[in-house]
């Protein structure tokens, strides 16, 4: 008798066929995403195609699979590169996790996400939704480094949080940030360059970590974005 079937696990994302070494091969590459950030911010996963974004790019369809072998290896190198724009960030807040106030530990922290979203809300939009070309466990390819930086800087002023688990104090935390940010991107674009929306994620934050209705300082200026 066959036996229940067992749950496909899920393919992590294809990397690039090979890695530009001259500059003309580098410059390439970067028309290539360029092209493809474009596409999917303005049509989609609907019209995200490898036809299209060579075209778009200026190059054939054989120049653009010697770097990048189906669109969902097109699609984890922009995933790839916006987490680690989130990820830099993050690593410039965790050496002072321990010397500044926990407000400001916070709020530089949703700061960077913040600054993140603001190159191209439309893109980190349209890679907020879940694509469908496949189950590609995007999470666990590039979460890991930002889940660890968080963990440390949490650890860091354990003494403050009240939350028994910490790794669930993480996840939470982590997942309700991503969740207001993304959305805010395209739904309250002004709250989010303005700075207000950043000022409420850190009073939600700060009153689930620490358990205290906390007043926040409004922001002094507009929330900066990163060079593009």
């Amino acid at each position: 008798m066959p036996g229940t079937p067992m749950a496909k696990r899920r393919k992590t994302p294809p990397i690039l066929r090979k890695r530009p070494e001259q500059d003309r091969s580098r410059a390439t590459v970067e028309a290539i995403l360029e092209a493809a950030a474009r596409i999917l911010a303005r049509d989609g996963y609907g019209g995200f195609t490898t036809n299209h974004v060579a075209a778009k790019a200026g190059v054939s369809v054989g120049t653009l699979y010697q770097y990048f072998p189906n669109k969902e290896s097109l699609l984890g190198e922009l995933i790839r590169r916006h987490r680690n724009a989130i990820e830099d960030g993050i690593e410039e807040v965790a050496p002072r996790a321990q010397d500044l106030p926990f407000e400001d530990v916070v709020r530089a922290a949703i700061e960077q996400v913040v600054c993140a979203h603001l190159v191209d809300p439309a893109l980190h939009r349209v890679l907020s939704e879940t694509p469908p070309l496949g189950k590609v466990d995007w999470e666990a390819t590039f979460g890991a480094r930002l889940t660890a930086q968080v963990k440390a800087a949490f650890a860091a002023r354990r003494s403050e949080i009240v939350v028994p688990d910490l790794d669930l104090a993480v996840y939470v935390a982590m997942r309700a940030v991503e969740a207001v940010i993304h959305n805010a991107a395209t739904e309250r674009l002004s709250d989010l360059k303005s700075g207000a929306l950043t000022q409420e994620v850190t009073r939600m934050l700060l009153g689930y970590l620490t358990g205290r209705a906390t007043p926040v300082t409004p922001a002094a200026r507009e929330t900066p974005t990163r060079p593009g």
